[in-house]
């Protein structure tokens, strides 16, 4: 008899996070695929509360891998027991703004969607990802770094976002999975010099431990710090993966003339930032926004992952089974002493 209900983790209010039987995805039509979820990361939107709350209760996770259990009428590119990372939204590839390479901001990518989503065991996925941002994980890739695809995508979008290029001096406001990810990458990128700021102790170790340059933001000789290691004109990427506004001004303070800030960590939707828009004009300053990722980034990305360019088992902290997702949900909202929370189904 087939399962009428699966296992998923519902976030259902903050800090109120459940593991409920959950009706299973209807079986595949033309062109879509079903994926028994393995592995799934927990994402800092999923921790958001501000982002999460309006459409609570829902599934939570978009950073799964699997293996394909079903395909639909159709489906020629994808088997039953291929081993996949799937992105949870896809670009038309057609209109104006995938014309110009603006992927994220196409209505067909954010209307699609995974169903229910990456934290359940099981998920139907529309046939416009399949045909456009599924992909087969080699043999010999473990499902949770087929699940790191997802995240590391958006760093690989924003290193690019940010016009990082050969010689740049580069600082990253924030030792976060993201601000890792994004300092090991920059290298690839043509960086001579990456420096990563944050307070918290056990992040600024853990950073140093990996070989970066870190550096206090407490210190009150910080910004001295930051000069003298951009050897007095400061760097020409601040890519800022916090959301509060001294961080913010900080990092606008700390940019190079004709440097380029990168947003990175999304504000409320309500917040404006207060900015020196007199020296955006006469010290040329760069800022840009980023958000997410296109099929490009994903193939990239996997590319990278594959060739183990970045050390998948640094990003990797916790593990958590499925009936474990609440304390996966808790840690990673404690920004202390994770980088990646993988929940294992």
């Amino acid at each position: 008899m087939v399962a009428q209900t699966m296992k998923a983790a519902i976030y259902s209010g903050p800090g109120d996070i459940r593991i409920e039987d959950y009706p299973m995805p209807t079986p595949p039509s033309a062109g879509e695929i079903l994926v028994r979820v393995r592995a799934c990361g927990v994402c800092g939107s999923d921790v958001t509360d501000w982002y999460m709350t309006p459409r609570a209760p829902v599934v939570m996770g978009h950073e799964p891998a699997g293996d394909v259990v079903a395909v639909g009428e159709g489906v020629t590119s994808f088997k039953v027991g291929d081993r996949v990372a799937l992105h949870h939204h896809v670009p038309c590839m057609v209109c104006d703004l995938c014309m110009h390479g603006s992927y994220t901001q196409c209505p067909t990518f954010r209307k699609t969607r995974l169903y229910p989503a990456g934290m359940a065991e099981y998920v139907r996925v529309p046939a416009e990802i399949v045909e456009r941002d599924i992909l087969k994980l080699p043999d010999d890739m473990p499902y949770e770094v087929g699940a790191l695809v997802e995240p590391v995508a958006c760093c690989v979008r924003a290193l690019d976002r940010a016009d990082v290029k050969q010689g740049d001096h580069v600082l990253i406001v924030g030792a976060g999975f993201n601000g890792i990810v994004m300092g090991m990458l920059a290298p690839h990128w043509g960086a001579n010099k990456v420096v990563i700021l944050d307070r918290l102790p056990i992040r600024i170790e853990r950073a140093r431990s990996m070989g970066f340059t870190v550096i206090n933001v407490d210190d009150a000789d910080m910004n001295d710090q930051v000069k003298a290691w951009a050897g007095g004109r400061g760097p020409h990427a601040v890519l800022v993966t916090v959301t509060n506004e001294p961080g913010l001004n900080m990092a606008f303070d700390l940019c190079a003339p004709g440097g380029t800030v990168l947003l990175y960590g999304p504000t409320k939707p309500e917040y404006r930032w207060p900015l020196n828009t007199n020296r955006v004009l006469f010290q040329e300053i760069n800022i840009k926004g980023t958000y997410s990722a296109g099929p490009y980034d994903t193939r990239r990305t996997l590319s990278l992952l594959q060739d183990k360019l970045i050390d998948a088992n640094l990003l990797i902290t916790h593990r958590f089974s499925i009936d474990e997702a609440d304390k996966a949900w808790h840690l990673t909202k404690a920004a202390g002493d994770s980088l990646k929370v993988m929940v294992e189904l």
